[in-house]
């Protein structure tokens, strides 16, 4: 598909989901992918699945790759403000010239792509195009790389030996592409290990271990699993011991959310059966300086920002925001929320209303058509939240922040979740309003 004339990069790839709907079978990513010097073959990778938790154990795994010495770099997905988000290169965004050197080089190959009667990539395909040349001329040494929404048929899978395949925590979600239960996402996710290659797995679901085991079996894989993680709670740190190379080591997180430490621990394990032969110092550096945007991401003093978009991830977020509440105390406790409606929204405040227990309410819709309109939030959290509940609904994310953020006293607690649409709205509110009130941040 040719461009609009003075057409950025971002607005043509907004544009592909209109016109390029069929994913690509390996063979035709392989082959697009020589197109371009097949550039992925100069990198050793660590190949990262799951529901929950990718992007946490992407995050770990760079921290410490970098704190190790080496050109390291992360594709990963989805951004929360800027498409630049999903290619890290040493943690850092790509630079916007190198970005939009990377679109024209894959926008070329996929003219003559298309010449020869084949598909255009999809919207992820490019994007993943696009981060293998990224890398490529970055020099990048290792390459952390995050699948899309399942692992057997994504286009990431054309990596053909991985250094580790890590398959986080299974749950469901996406139940129209990848199956109805654990037992079958678990088959989509489990896609990405590859013959005699470790995986490194989360063990918290019997069903999807299964699985995971039995085709780790069948490809002669040896198999790590990783269970729950004990740890103890220091201010915004969490502190743990985990064996890495044989030895019992302890690490320190910088996210005060229990589900960190399994993802911390999948990360060590992964490092530890790599074979790079990483320093533990270097591993306990890297994961006590990484950071990942929306994870129990404190924006400011006593408010936190969580990504949580679905039911598993909104209980391990309260899980989190509950260990808060008990530590601190506070005298009101206050959400700010949306959702998409395509999300099982309903339980989702059931189990926040029951857990959490918040005094105030901030509802609001972020700025997308997959959005649950504020009357239809209104009317299933009042249902759900506590008698007590004062709730409030905002025409727009920036409006409900402000409001929080005007209500809140010091000694309460405000939390903020239920989308990644709004996270990335709240991100951007925050940014503008820390920059407005610098003197009093």
């Amino acid at each position: 598909m040719k461009r609009k004339q003075k057409e950025t990069a971002e607005q043509y790839l907004e544009r592909i989901p209109s016109f390029a709907k069929k994913k690509s079978g390996m063979e035709d990513v392989r082959a697009f992918l020589e197109l371009l010097g097949s550039p992925d073959r100069g990198m050793k990778i660590f190949h990262v699945a799951g529901t929950n938790g990718k992007g946490s154990v992407c995050a770990f795994l760079s921290s410490a790759l970098k704190e190790a010495g080496l050109c390291c770099g992360a594709f990963t997905s989805p951004h929360l403000s800027d498409i630049r988000e999903r290619f890290l290169i040493q943690g850092e965004m790509v630079s916007r010239e190198a970005f939009d050197q990377a679109f024209e080089t894959v926008y070329g190959a996929a003219g003559q792509w298309t010449a020869q009667g084949k598909p255009h990539p999809t919207y992820f395909e490019f994007l993943f195009y696009m981060g293998m040349v990224l890398f490529s001329r970055a020099g990048t040494e290792v390459l952390v790389l995050e699948t899309g929404m399942g692992g057997l048929y994504d286009v990431t899978n054309v990596v053909e030996r991985p250094l580790v395949s890590v398959i986080t925590s299974v749950s469901i979600d996406h139940t129209a592409f990848l199956g109805h239960t654990a037992g079958e996402i678990a088959v989509h996710k489990a896609g990405i290990i590859k013959p005699g290659c470790p995986a490194v797995y989360d063990d918290s679901c019997p069903e999807a271990e299964a699985v995971i085991l039995e085709t780790a079996e069948k490809k002669g894989s040896p198999a790590f699993p990783v269970g729950c993680v004990p740890f103890r709670l220091e201010g915004e740190t969490l502190v743990f011991q985990w064996d890495y190379l044989g030895k019992t080591e302890e690490f320190t997180v910088g996210f005060p959310a229990p589900y960190q430490a399994e993802n911390a621990a999948l990360a060590v394990t992964a490092l530890s059966v790599s074979g790079l032969g990483i320093p533990a110092e270097a591993v306990r550096r890297g994961l006590r300086s990484a950071r990942w945007p929306a994870r129990m991401e404190r924006l400011l003093p006593g408010v936190y920002l969580d990504g949580a978009h679905n039911e598993d991830g909104i209980r391990a977020f309260l899980e989190a925001a509950c260990l808060l509440k008990r530590e601190r105390r506070p005298e009101t406790t206050r959400l700010l929320f949306a959702v998409a409606a395509d999300k099982e929204y309903g339980r989702m405040l059931e189990e926040i209303g029951r857990s959490l227990q918040p005094d105030e309410c901030y509802l609001t819709a972020a700025d997308t058509s997959r959005a649950l309109s504020v009357d239809g939030l209104f009317q299933a959290a009042r249902e759900r939240m506590p008698e007590t509940a004062r709730i409030r609904c905002f025409e727009t994310t920036k409006k409900a922040f402000e409001a929080l953020l005007a209500d809140r006293t010091g000694r309460d607690l405000s939390f903020i979740a239920g989308s990644l649409y709004l996270a990335g709205e709240i991100r951007t509110a925050a940014a503008a309003w820390m920059e407005e009130n610098d003197d009093r941040f």
